[in-house]
């Protein structure tokens, strides 16, 4: 049996791209020895340990662990809103390092991962639309945030900054996703195209935004991380709408 079917099958990983993700950091060792390979076929005999378990309900909260690790940003007692929110990764790590609430809203009414929905800190608004000023007020109702996340893939991050914007709190921060290709289309594009787009959405943040600080995330688009390299933006506005 193939290793990353492996670890599923005896509940080493909840998921097959969880799996994946722990062979590939390096967190899986076959006898005694690290294996990256997720292939690697799986004998009878072979002892198969986890270093790590899965700390998070999807990939997507290791690539918010290694920005606000690096550059040591403080997320305890803070009110986030998580805009495409999804399985809810993003959400998982504001809540496990303190975030006092956070609220997930996505397109999507049945995606969050039931560990979330169980915490009295978390609460989730599905069918909301991040493009459309109107749906995010008849969801949210005015109420502003200290730090507001974003991960759309469907959606232009040019479009939704701007709305999500006006629920942020004066001084507070926005944490972007931003994903080359889905800027255009969906296909992989050369890195050449990839650093066109990104400096064209960098001289478009430049209107409305300081960009605190900008990271190559450490993990790839795709469930087994070979998609397109995504960049993590924390912007602060440069004006806001609330008083």
């Amino acid at each position: 049996m193939r290793l990353d079917k492996h670890l599923f099958s005896q509940g080493l990983a909840s998921s097959r791209s969880k799996a994946v993700h722990l062979i590939k950091t390096g967190q899986i060792r076959v006898n005694g020895s690290i294996c990256t390979k997720q292939s690697y076929n799986i004998k009878a005999t072979d002892v198969v340990e986890a270093k790590a378990p899965f700390k998070y309900v999807s990939r997507a909260g290791y690539k918010m662990e290694a920005t606000f690790t690096r550059h040591d940003l403080n997320i305890k007692g803070l009110s986030i809103l998580d805009i495409g929110c999804s399985t809810g990764g993003f959400s998982d790590f504001f809540l496990q390092v303190g975030a006092a609430r956070v609220v997930g809203l996505d397109v999507a009414t049945d995606c969050v991962d039931r560990k979330l929905l169980l915490n009295p800190r978390f609460s989730f608004l599905g069918g909301a639309n991040a493009c459309d000023a109107k749906s995010l007020e008849s969801c949210l109702r005015g109420e502003d945030f200290d730090l507001i996340s974003i991960d759309v893939s469907n959606s232009l991050l040019e479009e939704v900054l701007p709305k999500a914007s006006a629920f942020l709190k004066r001084g507070g921060l926005l944490v972007a996703l931003f994903k080359p290709p889905y800027e255009i289309d969906k296909r992989l594009r050369s890195d050449e195209e990839v650093g066109s787009m990104t400096r064209q959405f960098d001289s478009w943040l430049m209107e409305g935004y300081d960009i605190v600080h900008k990271d190559m995330s450490p993990i790839k688009g795709g469930s087994k991380n070979k998609g397109t390299m995504e960049i993590v933006y924390v912007l602060r506005p440069i004006t806001t709408t609330n008083p």
